[in-house]
């Protein structure tokens, strides 16, 4: 197997093993495996496995930012509408919320198999919802920010 079907095939299989990894042993992998595995990918020297899992990991940084905001925006909603005496219909219910987090985990896995699948035809794909930090902070130029 010469070097660019093994560093297209790692970068395939990179998210599908995190996202295997996070819900078979530990959910705080989901994060932290990413991180790891860029740089072993980055000693090996496979190219597309270590941008692959870089995208991975900023899009999971990324998710994990954006439901952090909204659930303080969640968090303060509930706290007027506690201190007004009222109601908000899914706020109030905690429907909201768990709308939220089932969107937020369907967007995840599509993204992350859409990454692996590009990743084996040797493309790039840049999530929507990605913001692109850690690009930015390796010095490429991120594409959708």
């Amino acid at each position: 197997m010469n070097n660019t079907t093994k560093d297209r095939t790692t970068a395939a299989a990179t998210p599908l093993m995190v996202l295997a990894a996070s819900y078979l042993v530990a959910p705080w992998l989901l994060p932290v495996l990413p991180a790891i595995l860029y740089f072993i990918y980055k000693k090996l020297s496979l190219n597309l496995a270590k941008d692959t899992t870089l995208k991975a990991f900023d899009l999971i940084i990324s998710l994990i930012l954006i439901s952090i905001v909204i659930g303080l925006v969640i968090g303060s909603l509930l706290i007027v509408s506690r201190d007004g005496e009222f109601t908000i219909p899914l706020v109030s219910s905690g429907l909201l919320t768990n709308i939220l987090i089932i969107i937020f985990g369907l967007y995840l896995i599509y993204s992350l198999l859409r990454l692996s699948i590009t990743s084996f035809k040797g493309k790039t794909y840049n999530p929507k919802l990605s913001m692109g930090i850690f690009e930015a902070l390796r010095g490429k130029r991120a594409s959708n920010v």
